[in-house]
């Protein structure tokens, strides 16, 4: 992607944009006083009450071009609540009641969007570390190669596991080391590798499995374990996903005429935190219950039974950004460190560990031969510059040289042909008039012939001269036919020169192109293979990868999917919407052209209007205009 190139859009995004558009569209009443306590009431009278000023910032702040984030939003609704807190449970006025339900739609929307957008990247992180292992899995190498960079971790996981329960000094005396070399103890293979079984009555068998299978066939368990735990996660993060867009707001769904109170825009948005509750396992408030014991004194105890429905709070949403989603982050983050891909230091420890060997003999190499390796950055450097000065920049100033004026010819002015016709023209005409004796008239009609090219009365005298050759050139006219020919040949001669640099004149900018085009593709087959370099061809490998597996991963989920898309799954669902934002951010590398064209088809995966059938025929849509490896997206 480049640097200049803007991201699509995603999903949780777009669906957001879709909702504050309902909501701003939405016709929304005043509650009416009758559905307020009587306490209340008497506080309505005044219907012109202004609105307060934290009210008027936070819709300020809702109602922008530009959504705010959800810690934004976590902190308005903290300014909120202590706001209500200070003013009692219900504002002064019913257009004070109406801004705090629009603030909480709006807030709970955003807030929504939120959880979802990271569902779908927490799921997408969990399955790139998942094929990462599938991966590794399928190369013959790949146990070996993981066993050996794990190596040092695992070693110094034993070695800290045993300094932790006496001195290292003591340690190290008490180990038989001869012993441990042959026969490892079942507690360091429990540490160097992850257990094969979990629980407490297995740990005796599985450190005697342990104990008899080899390092690799330990080491590719562990690699299957570490799979199948994160493609565990990973559906579970999609399921999530399936009920958060099924159940998302729907603040569009009105009847016709009608209008929407405070009240159903409240419920909506409690309707919606139920779902944020249940997708990132909100546990109830517990609260003090009183009772009266048998003595009949009065006790209190901690209740967490479910408590009668009540309103969304400002403090509720708040709790959601603040805490409920950076403790599920916290969980992404300690799964994918302990059975993600290993990191970059633990994979690399290899290769790095040659590094030094290699700058020392590069640098000796260098240092002995110093007279010989600038030899030959010299001529390289000589060898560059008349590459670029005599085959690139002097064509190309040829060629804005005979754009502006024409270049050069064969130099062959137009007068000298001319003055050679007319020398021809003379002579022949003074040969007819000496030998033929011919009149004005004649002498005209030779002269047409000539310039016509009509040698005949010359080379009849010729003819007749050539016979007695010696005797012709002495007393005859042999030597002036001769001479008159050779008039002739440069004559021509000189009418072919002139009709050649016509010619070349002609094309001399095609000649020019043709004399730069070698050095022209030269240069485009060096710049390729630097760009290719650069970008690297295992990206693009694993581009066309990614692009194929996800299309095909959409095509089997729908083909597994019921006829009737409602009862699909919200598992199936969510895997689908996180297969297609996979493709959203594929999609950020392809041309800005049908950037907007490939995601519309993959806006109608996510359209829940659409039947099986119809995201069947959109599988076989994309597949004919992109191709099977994404290769359409950049011929246009």
């Amino acid at each position: 992607m480049g640097l200049l190139s803007v991201a699509p859009s995603s999903y949780s995004q777009e669906q957001l944009n879709a909702h504050l558009v309902s909501l701003a569209t939405l016709p929304v009443t005043v509650t009416s006083p009758s559905d307020l306590p009587s306490d209340v009431q008497a506080q309505d009278d005044d219907d012109d009450a202004p609105f307060s000023k934290s009210l008027q910032d936070a819709l300020t702040q809702l109602t922008q071009t530009k959504p705010p984030t959800a810690k934004e939003v976590a902190h308005m609704l903290t300014r909120l609540q202590e706001r209500r807190q200070d003013f009692g449970a219900y504002s002064a006025s019913k257009v004070d009641r109406a801004a705090e339900a629009e603030i909480l739609t709006r807030s709970v929307s955003i807030i929504w969007a939120e959880v979802l957008r990271e569902f779908i990247d927490s799921s997408l992180a969990l399955q790139d570390d998942e094929v990462w292992w599938e991966r590794s899995m399928s190369s013959r190498i790949g146990a070996l190669v993981y066993l050996v960079q794990s190596m040092p971790e695992r070693i110094w996981r034993v070695i800290s596991a045993g300094l932790e329960t006496e001195s290292w000094q003591a340690k190290v005396k008490s180990v038989d080391w001869r012993r441990a070399i042959h026969m490892p103890s079942t507690s360091s293979l429990s540490r160097l590798f992850r257990p094969l079984h979990s629980g407490g009555g297995s740990q005796k068998f599985t450190a005697q499995l342990q104990a008899l299978a080899s390092p690799l066939v330990l080491t590719r368990r562990e690699m299957l374990s570490n799979r199948q735990t994160l493609g565990a996660a990973a559906g579970l993060a999609a399921s999530r996903v399936g009920l958060l867009a099924s159940n998302g707001p729907n603040w569009s769904i009105q009847q016709v005429g009608t209008t929407a109170s405070s009240n159903d825009l409240v419920d909506e948005a409690t309707r919606i935190y139920g779902i944020l509750a249940d997708v990132l396992g909100i546990k109830p408030v517990e609260k003090a219950v009183s009772f009266k014991d048998e003595r009949g004194s009065r006790k209190s105890k901690r209740s967490t039974q479910p408590q009668p429905a009540s309103k969304v709070t400002p403090e509720m949403l708040a709790e959601v950004v603040t805490k409920h989603l950076p403790e599920m982050r916290k969980v992404l983050h300690n799964t994918l460190e302990e059975y993600g891909r290993p990191n970059v230091f633990t994979r690399f420890w290899f290769t790095v560990l040659f590094l030094p060997p290699a700058l020392y003999f590069g640098a000796r190499s260098v240092v002995n031969n110093k007279e010989w390796i600038t030899e030959q950055v010299v001529n390289a450097k000589e060898t560059v510059k008349g590459f670029f000065v005599q085959w690139v920049w002097e064509p190309v100033e040829d060629i804005f040289t005979t754009m502006r004026g024409g270049g050069e010819g064969l130099s062959l002015a137009p007068e000298t042909v001319k003055a050679d016709e007319e020398s021809l023209q003379r002579m022949v005409l003074d040969f007819g008039r000496d030998v033929y004796k011919l009149d004005d008239a004649q002498l005209k009609a030779l002269r047409i012939k000539v310039e016509a090219g009509d040698m005949e009365e010359v080379l009849k005298a010729y003819e007749n001269e050539i016979r007695q050759p010696i005797k012709s050139a002495l007393f005859g006219h042999l030597v002036r036919t001769l001479l008159i020919q050779v008039q002739k040949t440069k004559t021509d001669l000189s009418v072919a020169l002139q009709s050649l640099d016509q010619l070349l004149r002609s094309q001399q900018l095609t000649f020019a192109f043709v004399g730069v085009a070698p050095s022209v593709l030269l240069l485009y087959g060096i710049w390729g293979w630097l760009r290719r370099l650069y970008v690297g061809e295992g990206r693009k490998k694993g581009r066309r990868r990614r692009y194929f597996h996800s299309l095909r991963a959409i095509e089997e989920l729908l083909l597994k999917a019921p006829e009737d898309d409602v009862r699909m799954s919200d598992k199936d669902r969510g895997l689908l919407i996180v297969t297609t934002s996979g493709l959203r951010v594929w999609a950020a590398g392809i041309g800005s052209g049908v950037r907007e064209a490939f995601l519309d088809d993959l806006r109608m995966f996510e359209d829940q209007t659409l039947t099986r059938g119809d995201k069947l025929l959109v599988v076989q849509r994309i597949w004919r205009c992109w191709g099977r490896d994404g290769s359409g997206t950049s011929s246009m």
